[in-house]
C-alpha cells in the first residue's frame, strides 16, 4: 500500500491558533508532537519501504514538512501551487503517482490532522480496506466511523449490502449520502443505527481512480497531468501556478466520489476518530470530564466552567472569571472570544476580515 498524507490544507476553522503562514498541521495540539508528524507515525507501520509514503503540500510549506518527516523522499513530496479544494490537490496527487507507481498498486489517501483513538484499530482498518480492493479493485472505498454526538458539519453515509465482514472490519456498500443535515435530522440519522460519519479518508487502486478523473473531470485530469510534468522536470514555477488556478475549486465528492456508482465504507467500532478542525471537537477530545475547563497556556480559572482558553504567550497570563461555554485563544496578535457552539464559524469571520482589509490577520 502507498500512503498520501494531504498536509495542503490552511486550517481556518481553528483560527487564530491555525494561520496561514502556521497551519494546524504544523503545530502540537494534542501531546507534543504536531499533527502531521502524529499522523505519519501512526501509519508508518503500513510502509515497506520510504518510497511508499508521499506527502500533498503547499509550496510555501515544503521544507517545514520535510523537517517534520525527514523520513520522506523530497521527490515523494507533492507540490499544490495554491489551494483548490481537494477535488484539484487529489488529482493532482493521482497524476503525480502516476509517474511513480504502479497502476495496480492501492492508494490510501489520508488527511494530516485527524484524531485516532486506537492506532491498531486504524491500521487493521486499513489494511482490511486494501484486501478487499486486491478483490475488488473497481471500488472506491472510504473508511467511516459510527458516530457519537450530533455534528451538522459532516456528511453521513448509510450502510447497504454488507460486502466483506472479518474480526472487527466490515465493508458495506453506500447506498445514501446526506450531506451536512440540520440538527435535528442529523440526531435522527445517529439514531438510526445505519448511517456512519464520512472522515474524507479514501482508499483506491491508482488506476480505478484515474480513469474516473479521465471520464469525469477530463479538463481538471489533463491540466493536473500537464502540472506533473512539469514539476518533475522543470519544478514549482510561475506556469503551474497560472495553469493549477484555472482549476474550479470543488471537493473530491462533488468532482468523482458523488458520482460513482462503486462507493462503499469500511468501517470499525474500535476506531474512535474525530476531525481536528473545529474548537467544539477540540473541547470534546481534551475535555475530561462534564464542565471541564480546557485550558493551555497560563490560565487561572475562578467559578468557570466548559470553556476552552488557549494562549501560546509565555510572559502573559490569562484569568476566567465566572464564565461558562466560551472559546477564548490568545495569539498575542489576535484575541478571539466566542461561545462554544458559535466557534466553527471561523470560516466567515475570515472572509469579514479580507473584506475589511485586515489580511495580515489571517
Amino acid at each position: 500500500m502507498k500512503i498520501v498524507i494531504r498536509a495542503g490544507g490552511l486550517g481556518t476553522r481553528l483560527w487564530p491558533f491555525s494561520r496561514q503562514n502556521n497551519p494546524k498541521q504544523f503545530q502540537a495540539l494534542l501531546g507534543d508532537k504536531t499533527m502531521l508528524r502524529t499522523t505519519y507515525e501512526r501509519i508508518a507501520g503500513l510502509l515497506n519501504q520510504p518510497e511508499d509514503l508521499f506527502i500533498s503540500i503547499n509550496e510555501l510549506m515544503v521544507k517545514r514538512a520535510k523537517l517534520e518527516i525527514p523520513e520522506v523522499k523530497l521527490s515523494n513530496i507533492i507540490v499544490e501551487a495554491e489551494c483548490r479544494n481537494t477535488g484539484p490537490a487529489m488529482c493532482l496527487e493521482v497524476c503525480y503517482l502516476q509517474k511513480y507507481c504502479q497502476p495496480n498498486d492501492i492508494i490510501a489517501s489520508l488527511p494530516s490532522d485527524d484524531y485516532i483513538s486506537n492506532n491498531q484499530a486504524f491500521i487493521d482498518l486499513l489494511r482490511s480496506s486494501e484486501q478487499f480492493l486486491r478483490q475488488n479493485p473497481d471500488f472506491i472505498l472510504t473508511p467511516a466511523i459510527k458516530p457519537t454526538y450530533v455534528d451538522t458539519g459532516y456528511s453521513y453515509l448509510k450502510a447497504g449490502q454488507n460486502l466483506q465482514s472479518a474480526g472487527q472490519e466490515t465493508i458495506f456498500m453506500v447506498s445514501d449520502v446526506v450531506e451536512k443535515p440540520n440538527e435535528d435530522y442529523c440526531r435522527e440519522l445517529i439514531n438510526s443505527g445505519v448511517y456512519y460519519c464520512h472522515t474524507g479518508m479514501y482508499v483506491w487502486r491508482l488506476q480505478t481512480i484515474a480513469d474516473l478523473f479521465a471520464k469525469l473531470q477530463p479538463g481538471m485530469y489533463a491540466i493536473c497531468q500537464e502540472v506533473v510534468d512539469l514539476l518533475i522536470h522543470y519544478g514549482n514555477n510561475e506556469q503551474i501556478r497560472q495553469l493549477y488556478s484555472q482549476l474550479e475549486k470543488m471537493s473530491i465528492e462533488s468532482a468523482i466520489t458523488d458520482k460513482v456508482e462503486k462507493l462503499a465504507m469500511s468501517v470499525s467500532n474500535q476506531v474512535g476518530w474525530s476531525d481536528l478542525g473545529k474548537w467544539p471537537v477540540l473541547y470534546n477530545i481534551l475535555s475530561d470530564s462534564s464542565g471541564a475547563n480546557v485550558m493551555k497556556g497560563q490560565i487561572v480559572s475562578r467559578e468557570s466552567k466548559n470553556n476552552l482558553v488557549f494562549c501560546n504567550l509565555v510572559d502573559k497570563l490569562v484569568v476566567i472569571n465566572d464564565i461558562s461555554d466560551l472559546v477564548v485563544v490568545d495569539t498575542g496578535d489576535v484575541l478571539f472570544i466566542s461561545s462554544l457552539k458559535k466557534a466553527d464559524s471561523t470560516k466567515e469571520i475570515i472572509e469579514d476580515l479580507k473584506q475589511r482589509g485586515l489580511q495580515k490577520y489571517i
